[in-house]
């Protein structure tokens, strides 16, 4: 499968409970993965962004990939009660006016609500500006939560990161009911699965993503290169998609 693939789950950096096979997430270690499996971009976070605070792990993540033109910054943001960060209008447009084009939350490890009275400001702005959200569904898995907020914000681009296969029927719900929810690939590990996704929801709605370091880039490649759907759509998966999703931000 000849493509430019273009990663949408990249970490920099090192969780606490970092498993003793796992490489060490430096950008030197991910660029080096990333030559050895031909992926030409990748969208990154940065685990301090998770685990010590969205400003350091921000703060982090633009020192580690400003000078590497194949990383792609995707920094993580709270709601604006506390005003821990600008109000969103002012702090959106500044990530912009710094080349950031996708942001991520963490609800879990932050201790908010994932919903409109918490964070409506802020999803308001993201839908405005079409900049699509990142939630990890490993450290955050509240279909309701997201079901009402997508419902809420019918415009916004909300990717959906890591899930398990457990959560199969949450995710076919969401796809069905809400036009701009997204599946990345990684943690999508059932049998079939892009055959049954991409003819009931299109191809539009599914992006690559590895999740280095903690996981292999092997696995969701070997599953798009082998999966029994057309060629476009496998391209628009490896690349196309995430492109249009970053592309589209005004």
């Amino acid at each position: 499968m000849s493509v430019d693939w273009f990663d949408a789950c990249v970490r920099i950096g090192h969780t606490m409970a970092r498993p003793h096979y796992e490489m060490e997430g430096t950008v030197e270690d991910i660029l080096g993965a990333m030559d050895r499996f031909r992926i030409a971009e990748a969208l990154a976070y940065h685990a301090c962004g998770d685990e010590t605070h969205p400003a350091v792990g921000n703060r982090l993540l633009l020192e580690a990939t400003a000078d590497e033109p194949r990383l792609h910054p995707c920094l993580t943001i709270l709601p604006p009660a506390t005003d821990e960060f600008p109000p969103p209008d002012r702090h959106l447009a500044q990530l912009v006016e710094q080349g950031v084009r996708a942001v991520r939350m963490s609800p879990t490890d932050h201790g908010y609500r994932f919903a409109t009275a918490t964070c409506g400001e802020l999803f308001e702005q993201l839908q405005a500006m079409r900049m699509p959200l990142f939630v990890d569904m490993t450290r955050f898995s509240d279909w309701a939560a997201l079901d009402e907020v997508a419902g809420d914000f019918p415009q916004m681009r909300l990717v959906l990161v890591s899930f398990l296969y457990t959560a199969t029927r949450h995710l076919y719900s969401a796809l069905a009911r809400h036009q701009h929810v997204y599946l990345e690939l990684h943690g999508f590990e059932i049998h079939n699965g892009l055959e049954s996704v991409v003819p009931r929801f299109g191809a539009d709605r599914v992006v690559f993503g590895s999740g280095m370091p903690e996981f292999t880039p092997a696995s969701p490649m070997t599953m798009l290169a082998c999966a029994r759907i057309g060629a476009e759509d496998k391209h628009k998966i490896a690349r196309d998609n995430l492109v249009n999703l970053l592309e589209g931000v005004r």
